[in-house]
């Protein structure tokens, strides 16, 4: 079984746009935040964010933690290394995001 991805650190900006706080961010869950078409762009990215390090992502619209629609422009993947040099996670950032 495959583990789900959690939320674990945003900065101001995101926990605006989710509509959360950092305590409450872990309850979070990412597929509930991206839209199907979102979602299906992420899994088929998944593989160039682990090899390449990171991919730009073209715009669309997720939802706050209160089910507010939110679009945004465009958004960068990546992926953040631990002192192994392996995996540790993938950051996100969305650029000129808005509520809908």
């Amino acid at each position: 079984m495959q583990k789900l991805p959690i939320l674990t650190f945003a900065n101001q900006a995101g926990l605006d746009m989710l509509e959360t706080t950092l305590v409450a961010l872990q309850d979070i869950k990412l597929e509930k935040t991206l839209d199907d078409h979102g979602r299906k762009i992420l899994c088929s990215e998944l593989p160039q964010i682990m090899q390449q390090g990171f991919v730009c992502l073209q715009g669309g619209i997720c939802l706050s933690s209160m089910g507010r629609p939110v679009s945004y422009e465009r958004s960068v993947a990546w992926k953040v290394l631990n002192d192994e040099e392996t995996a540790h996670c993938i950051c996100f950032i969305f650029i000129n995001w808005s509520f809908v």
